[in-house]
């Protein structure tokens, strides 16, 4: 028997696929056994006296919160919504019964199919597009370890269909996806996504080479003179002194440093983002109370827009001023 639908009355933690789960055989009331040992009793056996029975006792809270015209009950992981939801807050799981049955039934081997391919996207009828915040994968499934797939959109926020495929497959494998948001804009990718000390750092160092290229060009006009193919020649033909040969050989390894941070951005970005949430997650889940996971998760994850922007922004101005600065000098 499944208990994945309901939560231990000790812990307050969701049962989730393999838990080890003891049953009152009084009333029916299922308790990881680790919290009933610990326990050393049933926790509801204060009501055993009163003929108390779990699963009725169930079916009579979902019968009360049913019929509150103000919210409506997710029916994967039992969260409250407002009327007006189309998806669950916290699992992102339809809520119109319709969405659900045509998700399910009329567009199921399509979407598992966009899904393979890391696409969250599928057709419904009339061959409009329906969208799974969650990609298809289980609001209870583990994306890391002790994170659940539910856990990782509630930090995620933004964009949880591209991130929650590439936490599954990373669970289990060694590379990621190339990021070309985290290749194109660096740092300002990885302060988006509030990873701010990893984010501030590449954007320093960014800044740092784009500076340190200028005045080497600065202190050395001459090559920006003759195209790049000719300074090649001159280097290999030995025309140039060692003065020249090192002003050169310092401006290439800047330049290439530049591009091996960015290339290295977009390679890692996925990796690194997916270990500070699962990070983030396991702290927040050890140091919170369950009630509060949720809500804790919210605050702390989504984006931050103004962050990245600024100082992206920052950079593109110190370039552009450095630029500018070079055409009216030389």
């Amino acid at each position: 028997m499944e208990f994945t639908q309901y939560t231990c009355p000790v812990c307050e933690k969701r049962f989730v696929n393999g838990d080890d789960v003891v049953v009152c055989p009084e009333c029916g009331a299922p308790h990881h056994r680790e919290c009933y040992e610990q326990n050393g009793r049933c926790f509801y056996e204060d009501k055993h006296a009163e003929g108390f029975n779990f699963e009725k006792s169930e079916a009579e809270n979902a019968s009360a919160d049913s019929d509150n015209q103000d919210v409506i009950i997710c029916p994967n992981c039992k969260t409250e919504n407002s009327k007006i939801d189309f998806y669950c807050r916290n699992c992102g799981y339809p809520l119109d019964e319709k969405d659900r049955t045509q998700s399910a039934n009329a567009n199921q081997n399509q979407n598992q199919q966009y899904q393979q391919q890391g696409m969250p996207f599928g057709f419904g009828s009339a061959g409009m597009p329906t969208f799974d915040p969650m990609a298809g994968i289980g609001n209870d499934e583990e994306v890391a370890q002790n994170v659940t797939a539910g856990e990782a959109a509630k930090y995620v926020g933004k964009n949880t269909a591209y991130y929650l495929p590439i936490f599954k497959y990373l669970k289990n494998a060694k590379n990621a996806r190339f990021s070309f948001s985290a290749f194109l804009f660096t740092g300002g990718f990885f302060l988006y996504r509030k990873m701010y000390t990893l984010g501030i750092i590449i954007m320093l160092l960014m800044i740092g080479l784009t500076v340190g290229s200028a005045c080497v060009l600065l202190s050395n006009k001459w090559i920006l003179e003759g195209s790049s193919f000719d300074l090649v020649k001159q280097v290999y033909a030995g025309d140039v002194s060692s003065e020249k040969y090192i002003a050169i050989t310092l401006y290439s390894v800047i330049e290439f440093a530049k591009v091996v941070v960015r290339v290295l951005s977009g390679i890692f970005a996925n990796k690194l983002y997916y270990r500070h949430c699962a990070k983030v997650i396991q702290d927040t889940k050890t140091n919170e109370a369950p009630s509060d996971v949720n809500k804790v998760l919210e605050e702390k994850g989504g984006v931050n827009l103004a962050m990245g922007v600024s100082f992206f922004s920052a950079y593109l101005i110190i370039y552009e001023l450095c630029r500018i600065y070079l055409a009216f000098t030389l």
